[in-house]
C-alpha cells in the first residue's frame, strides 16, 4: 500500500468550510463597491488574492 500526500481522502468530499477563504473575499470586493458607490473612496480598492 503507498501512501499518497493528499490535504483529503480521494473518495471524500471536501469539508463544506472549504469555500469560505473564496465567499470572504467576494464579501470584501462587495463592500469596496458599496463605499465607492456612496461617494465615500474614489477608487474600488482590490481583495488581497487568496493563497
Amino acid at each position: 500500500m503507498t501512501v499518497v500526500a493528499k490535504p483529503y481522502n480521494t473518495w471524500a468530499a471536501r469539508r463544506p468550510v472549504a469555500g469560505k477563504q473564496k465567499r470572504v473575499r467576494r464579501e470584501k470586493e462587495i463592500a469596496a463597491i458599496q463605499r465607492w458607490a456612496a461617494g465615500k473612496t474614489d477608487t474600488i480598492e482590490k481583495a488581497p488574492k487568496l493563497k
